[in-house]
């Protein structure tokens, strides 16, 4: 042993025994990389020689903290990799586990985390009577995947369950009945020399061949292995996580934990009093001794909107991620906003009714009863059957809430889904069990949600006995709209109407339709459009909104429905890099949407074919060298084969519409055009490489202001996207804003700005 030196251990050897001390008095003994390289390297180091007995011990008040929450913060700040990689710790503990000699751990003070991990791995665990040990992961959102093989392999299933799900602290003597300890007491080191004494007999040999043994008697499965470091690295590199260990780490808070207001000044000294001492338990890492708290906001993200919008919905904030068509807004992105809390709506634009039965299914599989989801109501004139379709799935389901687009004009489908979940409560006050959030952007259309739904589709659906005359008679009571989503110039369809200028319009609109019809209260507004960054989201706060939708920044996100190329593309935009084109789905009215064009032609060629849509009057007017041009470059086969594909489709979905088009040339050339935006959804969808400059991606400016800042960071790859992650980082730093500018304007502390 001699010459070994090392950062992190104290090392020493007595009587044929190594004895390794972790030494890191300054951050708790938590687990760095050097230290889980040291104690590798001491690990092979004794097994290749002849000792027979390798002790760890820590420091009489803690043995090991886990891993370095300090380190963690400090890379967060730096922008760095804040997930260091696992399989080294994994290793080390399997061969804490099966060397060619016996592992000894000496416990005293605390053992929490991946010190756990270590005790469990070790051959024989002796403990001080005060010793205590703890799993502290899920209190932050992570999970101690590497610990638990070793602890499961010790205990058994169920108290390793139980140290991990309730992260409660266990002593000495529980943790010796549970078989983490094989034996304690008052003097450990008593204990330990009398183990050493028996484990001194044993032979090199004998030991080495007993340690192979075990490996072949209960070895740790590879897929063991794989499973663990890949949890371990997903838990670690969310940045909703991040952030809760930076916050721990520079504030000593929990994720729940509001800061400590400071209290009135002594009357005596005239100082204030110092903030109470607040000492965890059990603790996953202490701070680096340099580190000064951040001073942080008097506001909440649960305190930014509409309660009674948060009440109404059941969630925490007042925070939507809006619907993407083609299932961008997938189940798994409104499954884990409602597991968050948050409510997101699944976007069925394009989608068939079966696979909306499936969505819908998947999600109330995957969500607990009263986590808030929502779906799609996309307005389809040309479709009504499509849309009636759907609400008789959303009534099955028990869909609570959907998010109106496209509307001009209520149908008769949305409004049965609004008054279907009318009653009356004992006090004689209507009762909502369905929301509707209509997204708007023209004062007249919002108007038409703000009253109640028109007369006429109200006593056809009596008739046709979708209502109860008492819905019938409840209908005049409440607006056709629950809430009332203003959209600003947006991904997608947009009227690239201005927030500043839309949202006092829509204000004033909504309050003097409240007074008119005498509702008891108003409709809440929301915002959408443009917000990707905490100024925008406060400015839509400031401008009176009850909440706030996203929609850009969450198509670049992990749980997305659309492929990693366009992810890819999504991730580098910049606020310039968005253009408007036509709209496939209303080619001929010359409708408009707005879409990514940062090294795309799908703009210039979407407007390209409306421009000659307009020139001309029929495919057959096309002169040879445009049409060569469309056939070879925008569609890639000839325009018959193209109106063949498209014919048929329509034979399938609008048989009674088929003869009028073959009639009328321009509608025939209308439809095979359409056929070019179909086409370029699904080759973004899909992701096919070769096909890349004709990607149809719908994307705002706010996803380029979320780009820029959020560079740097965790969040600046997609693929530490978490769309949860995403929306509390948005809320976290908008209610930080709001508390620095208003201690700014108002010249308190931004700490006691409430």
């Amino acid at each position: 042993m001699g010459g070994l030196t090392y950062s992190t251990l104290r090392l020493r050897e007595e009587g044929g025994a190594w004895f390794a001390q972790l030494h890191r008095p300054d951050a708790g003994n938590a687990l760095n990389t050097a230290m889980v390289r040291e104690l590798t390297d001491v690990l092979a180091r004794a097994a290749a020689s002849s000792a027979t007995v390798l002790v760890l011990e820590g420091l009489p008040e803690v043995f090991c903290f886990g891993a370095d929450f300090g380190a963690i913060a400090d890379a967060a700040r730096a922008g760095g990799p804040t997930a260091a990689d696992p399989e080294p710790l994994f290793e080390l503990l399997r061969h804490l586990a099966y060397a060619d000699l016996l592992t000894v751990a000496h416990v005293r003070g605390k053992a929490n985390a991946g010190g756990v991990g270590i005790v469990a791995a070790c051959d024989i665990v002796i403990a001080d009577e005060g010793a205590t040990f703890s799993l502290s992961e899920l209190l932050f959102g992570l999970i101690p995947a590497v610990v638990l093989p070793f602890l499961i392999r010790r205990t058994g299933f169920q108290h390793a369950h139980y140290l991990a799900g309730t992260t409660q602290t266990v002593d000495a003597e529980r943790a010796r009945a549970w078989g983490l300890v094989d034996a304690c007491g008052a003097d450990s080191e008593a204990l330990l020399r009398a183990h050493l004494k028996r484990l001194s007999r044993l032979s090199k040999p004998a030991v080495a061949r007993y340690k192979a043994y075990l490996r072949q008697l209960s070895p740790m499965p590879e897929q063991t292995k794989s499973a663990a470091l890949a949890t371990n690295r997903e838990v670690f590199e969310d940045p909703m996580n991040v952030r809760a260990i930076q916050r721990y780490a520079e504030e000593g808070l929990f994720p729940w934990e509001t800061a400590p207001q400071p209290g009135p000044p002594d009357p005596v000294t005239g100082t204030a009093p110092a903030t109470p001492a607040f000492t965890p338990a059990p603790t996953p890492a202490s701070a680096p001794a340099t580190s000064t708290p951040a001073p942080t906001s008097a506001f909440t993200p649960e305190e930014l909107g509409s309660p009674r919008f948060r009440a109404a919905h059941g969630v925490t904030r007042a925070y939507v991620a809006g619907a993407m068509y083609k299932g961008i807004a997938s189940v798994e992105l409104v499954t884990a906003m409602g597991r968050a809390g948050m409510l997101a709506f699944l976007g069925t634009g394009g989608l068939s009714p079966k696979a909306v039965d499936e969505a819908l299914g998947r999600i109330r599989g995957e969500l607990d009863a009263g986590q808030p989801y929502g779906a799609n109501l996309l307005s389809s004139p040309q479709d009504p059957e499509l849309e009636a379709r759907l609400v008789e799935l959303y009534l099955d389901h028990g869909v609570r809430c959907v998010e109106a687009s496209a509307y001009i004009q209520p149908s008769l489908p949305l409004v049965r889904y609004r008054l279907a979940g009318l009653s009356r409560g004992q006090g004689g006050e209507v009762r909502e069990r369905h929301r509707v959030i209509a997204k708007v952007s023209r004062t007249e259309v919002a108007e038409r949600f703000l009253r109640p739904a028109p007369p006429e589709l109200v006593r056809q659906l009596l008739d046709a006995g979708h209502i109860t005359p008492g819905q019938a008679d409840l209908a005049r009571r409440v607006p056709l709209a629950s809430d009332l989503c203003v959209e600003a110039d947006s991904a997608g369809h947009t009227d690239a109407q201005n927030a500043y200028v839309l949202m006092p319009a829509m204000s004033e609109l909504r309050d003097r339709v409240t007074r008119e019809e005498g509702y008891a209260e108003p409709v809440p507004l929301g915002a959408a459009g443009g917000i990707g960054t905490p100024q925008a989201a406060l400015a839509a706060f400031m401008l009176g909104a009850d909440f706030v939708v996203t929609g850009s920044v969450n198509q670049c996100t992990v749980e997305a429905g659309t492929s990693d190329a366009v992810k890819d593309i999504l991730q580098d935009l910049g606020v310039h890099d968005t253009d408007y084109a036509p709209a496939g789905d209303m080619f001929e009215v010359g409708a408009r949407m707005q879409v990514a064009r940062k090294g795309l032609l799908f703009p210039a060629r979407a407007q390209k074919l409306y421009e000659l849509y307009l020139r001309h009057d029929s495919l057959d007017d096309l002169d040879a060298r445009t049409r060569a041009t469309l056939e070879q470059k925008y569609f890639g086969r000839p325009l018959d084969t193209v109106w063949q594909e498209t014919r048929a489709h329509l034979a399938r979905r609008f048989p009674d519409r088929l003869a009028e088009i073959e009639r009328n040339p321009k509608q025939k050339m209308a439809q095979v055009f359409r056929w070019y935006f179909v086409h370029s959804t699904r080759l973004a969808l899909a992701g096919r490489p070769e096909h890349r400059v004709d990607y149809q991606i719908h994307c705002g400016p706010a996803l380029g202001a979320f780009n820029a800042w959020v560079r740097g960071t965790p969040l600046a790859s997609w693929r530490q996207r978490h769309v949860a992650a995403v929306a509390d980082h948005l809320m976290r730093e908008t209610a930080a804003l709001l508390g620095r500018t208003l201690g700014a304007r108002t010249g308190t502390s931004h700490d006691t700005a409430k």
